[in-house]
């Protein structure tokens, strides 16, 4: 059974923001619901979460700052990568920090800290037909990090449906303040998450990680095209992204997935084996991972769960034949110790009428 919530409307000029409020462990404003022009986004994400949104920066990017600014050497760092990111990106991110009453390139470091100073070290995978006992797509993803204390405060669930052409809403997984998160679900259908892995090669120029994720989740509506944005856009860094795709019965549209290991140079693509996809950079054993997600007796997020660890900050678990995603976080140590809270997938993604 989804658990019920209730919603809050909140009156912003002429614009109404809508934040699901769920009766969770967790704490009670868990979903933001941001919907509109990037600006729009960007100030309603501001306005739900501004206590939140300054507890994150000053805890995980705190060190880096000098009166509330970036020290020198980080500042240089963040305006040489600038001009790579999107327009609508930036509209978004500067609504947010103004309205937080942040500096906007402190608010800017805080989505790509972990491409500048460290990375984290996750599981995901994307299981379905002859890997699964009933052939029906389950995805899986562990987000391990050690670099945030205030989970419970900050963690969140974002229903973001932004209005530009072309661009196409999502569910993700994250923190007040970091714009989309680390595990993205979008309306088509398509899965991204992003692990320590890849290549060597840096591009001090190149788009970070979580940007890029943010980029695919909303631009991508199929594995294929999520990969091609990938190849087309400058990268920062090496990094692991496992991206599944639900597939449309109706339409004869089957299930696909990759990992996709790259780097500033270079982009190399995994395809399933058994239909599956896999890919862990905290020691996960796959073997494991593939018996637990046969397994018929069981809770869909049981296998995932099973990958957790002392630094584990979020575990979800996806079953998209009937529209669930279950997330567990906001617990220490180890988010998947805590609940899993089953969302629907169509209600998180419905558009205001």
């Amino acid at each position: 059974m989804i658990r019920q919530h209730k919603e809050k409307w909140i009156l912003s000029g002429s614009l109404v923001l809508l934040a699901c409020l769920l009766h969770v462990s967790v704490q009670a404003e868990d979903v933001l619901r941001l919907e509109g022009t990037p600006a729009e986004m960007g100030r309603q994400h501001g306005v739900l979460a501004r206590k939140q949104i300054r507890l994150m920066v000053s805890e995980y990017v705190g060190d880096e700052l000098v009166n509330g600014k970036l020290d020198k050497r980080m500042q240089k760092r963040i305006t040489t990568m600038k001009g790579s990111l999107p327009k609508w990106f930036l509209d978004e991110l500067n609504a947010c920090a103004d309205e937080v009453g942040l500096n906007r390139d402190v608010l800017l470091y805080a989505q790509c800290e972990g491409d500048i100073r460290r990375m984290p070290g996750c599981t995901a995978y994307v299981a379905f037909g002859e890997a699964t006992h009933n052939g029906e797509v389950e995805i899986g993803r562990s987000f391990d990090y050690w670099g945030l204390k205030s989970t419970k405060e900050c963690v969140r669930v974002f229903a973001i449906s932004p209005k530009n052409k072309g661009h196409y809403a999502f569910i993700s997984v994250g923190w007040a303040g970091i714009l989309g998160g680390w595990t993205f679900y979008n309306e088509k259908g398509l899965f991204i998450a992003n692990n320590l892995g890849g290549f060597t090669k840096k591009n001090p120029k190149g788009i970070p990680t979580l940007i890029l994720q943010r980029i695919v989740a909303q631009k991508a509506a199929t594995v294929d095209e999520a990969i091609k944005l990938i190849e087309q856009s400058p990268r920062m860094r090496g990094q692991a992204m496992v991206i599944g795709h639900a597939g449309d019965a109706e339409k004869g549209i089957n299930p696909s997935a990759a990992v996709v290991l790259y780097d500033a140079e270079k982009v190399v693509v995994r395809r399933p084996v058994g239909g599956f996809v896999f890919h862990s950079s905290v020691g996960t054993e796959e073997t494991t991972l593939r018996k637990n997600v046969k397994a018929k007796k069981r809770e869909v997020y049981n296998a995932i769960k099973a990958a957790g660890n002392s630094i584990t900050l979020h575990s979800v678990a996806i079953r998209p034949s009937t529209k669930s995603i279950w997330v567990a976080h906001g617990t220490r140590p180890g988010a998947h110790q805590g609940k899993y809270v089953l969302f629907n997938i169509s209600e998180l993604l419905r558009r205001k009428e």
